[in-house]
């Protein structure tokens, strides 16, 4: 037995060989022989499955044309042998792969890490395509050593429960092993991606796949990767996510991605899909999940929870309206114009656009907003006379307590904040013309009564570049700053 020739793979290691017991078998390097002298050197630079595959194909030449074919194996084979043109190995493992649907589940993640060595080269392939299907629907299958050679293996109806599962979107609930997902944790990026894609083409519940999606981004983040390599992976399980039903995710889960999205300062458009979904659920927020701080000197970010309610009206007018869900939203808004309100550096129009953001029927009460404007006020007494004028507008009278219109009668007895409001103005010829509580009254109640007619009307005591907000429409807020 010679070792006449010398095999270079893929730059990673050199292999002596005889190669007149690789020709035998391989119609590649058959059809190279006659150019290859003794002692000379063939370079494959793009062989499957590296230094690997091809010692296992050696083993199969060197044997006389046999080798044990298994799932630690059969993958690495087969790609092989379609390199190297070995034929009867190619119809070996070709046999082999039929019974695919017989294996347990060990053997499937064995198979699956020769197929992340192989991904390059194979994930086009039908083969590689069959058994992504046949994995995903063992994936729901109650595991055991012994093989069970299920009828089939579409898995295209599966249902499933799990921690991050939100009971509101899974009709039917089929128990799941989970810890499988730990075993799925080796997979790179690439081929987790293909398999999560390859998932929703199956119509696998999506609140199953968001599940996997977050299991993974745990174990990864439990490892040690860069802050680049955390980034990645975040974007990509936040571009996965976009492909599903926000509402087959749990508030708190989205808010912890959120969260990590902000620490890790990952770009605009991320965090903006992520928004999307957010808003969706804003009526599952505590007042602690706005509290987000600001950017340069205001003490939270009101651009932000602005955006959110668009968002919220925007899926509002998808997936129809309900009532109870924009006043839980309404209070939200309330207790957070609440907590902003002494912010000296939070702009009058943005202070504004919160007042205006929801519709009419979100607030029951107007009391909690009156104290938000009452306290806005105080916080910042350099605002001109129009300015307060404008939030002062905001306010429905008719929603307003008797404890908080008796307060509105004593404001000339030191409310400063309301006195501004209240000041009389010099008319022609000398003759003072007070702006009482009654006339205020009737300016908030016209103004209220046009909101509610869809009129865009501002008030006489505004200028006439104070124009109101559609309350009813999101695409009324203001630009934002982003």
């Amino acid at each position: 037995m010679l070792c006449n020739l010398q095999v270079d793979i893929n730059g990673e290691q050199s292999f002596f060989v005889d190669k007149n017991i690789l020709a035998d078998y391989s119609n590649r390097v058959s059809k190279l022989l006659p150019k290859i002298t003794n002692n000379s050197k063939i370079v494959f630079d793009d062989f499957p499955g590296g230094c690997q595959s091809f010692e296992l194909i050696t083993r199969f030449c060197y044997n006389n044309g046999s080798i044990d074919v298994n799932p630690s194996n059969i993958f690495l084979l087969h790609r092989g042998s379609i390199f190297m043109g070995i034929t009867s190995l190619i119809k070996q493992t070709d046999l082999y792969l039929e019974g695919i649907h017989c294996w347990t589940w060990s053997e499937f993640v064995n198979g699956l890490k020769q197929c992340q060595i192989l991904y390059p080269f194979m994930h086009n392939s039908l083969v590689f395509q069959d058994f992504l299907n046949t994995l995903l629907g063992n994936l729901t299958v109650p595991n055991y050593e012994s093989s069970s050679c299920p009828s089939s293996s579409n898995s295209s109806s599966f249902r499933f429960s799990a921690s991050d599962i939100s009971p509101k979107c899974s009709r039917f609930i089929t128990h799941v092993d989970y810890w499988k997902f730990d075993d799925l944790s080796f997979l790179n990026i690439g081929l987790f991606e293909n398999l999560i894609k390859k998932m929703i083409s199956l119509h696998i519940d999506h609140p199953t796949i968001c599940s996997f999606i977050f299991h993974y981004q745990k174990a990864k983040f439990l490892s040690c990767y860069s802050h680049d390599q955390k980034c990645r992976f975040t974007e990509t399980n936040i571009n996965l996510l976009s492909l599903l039903n926000g509402r087959a995710i749990l508030c708190r889960t989205l808010l912890d991605v959120f969260g990590m999205s902000l620490s890790l300062n990952l770009n605009m458009n991320e965090r903006l899909k992520l928004e999307n979904f957010l808003g969706s659920q804003l009526d599952e927020f505590t007042i602690n999940d706005l509290l987000v701080r600001g950017k340069k000197k205001a003490a939270y970010d009101v651009d932000l929870i602005l955006r959110l309610i668009r968002n919220f009206l925007l899926e509002r007018r998808i997936n129809g309206f309900f009532v109870h869900r924009v006043k839980k939203v309404g209070l939200l808004i309330d207790l957070f114009m609440l907590e902003v309100a002494p912010d000296k550096f939070l702009k009058p129009y943005k202070f504004l656009a919160l007042a205006m953001a929801l519709p009419d029927i979100s607030r029951v009460s107007h009391d909690r907003l009156y104290y938000a404007i009452d306290l806005y006020l105080k916080a910042n007494q350099g605002l001109n006379e129009e300015q307060s004028t404008k939030l002062w507008s905001v306010l429905d009278l008719n929603k307003l307590s008797s404890m908080v219109k008796t307060r509105l009668k004593l404001a000339r007895n030191g409310n400063t904040s309301i006195l501004a409001f209240f000041k009389p103005k010099q008319q022609k010829g000398g003759v003072h013309n007070d702006l009482t509580i009654e006339t205020f009254s009737r300016c908030v109640i016209n103004t209220t009564e046009n909101r509610k007619q869809g009129r865009i009307v501002a008030p006489k005591f505004m200028s006439k570049k104070s124009r109101l907000l559609d309350q009813c429409s999101a695409k009324s807020l203001p630009r934002l700053c982003h």
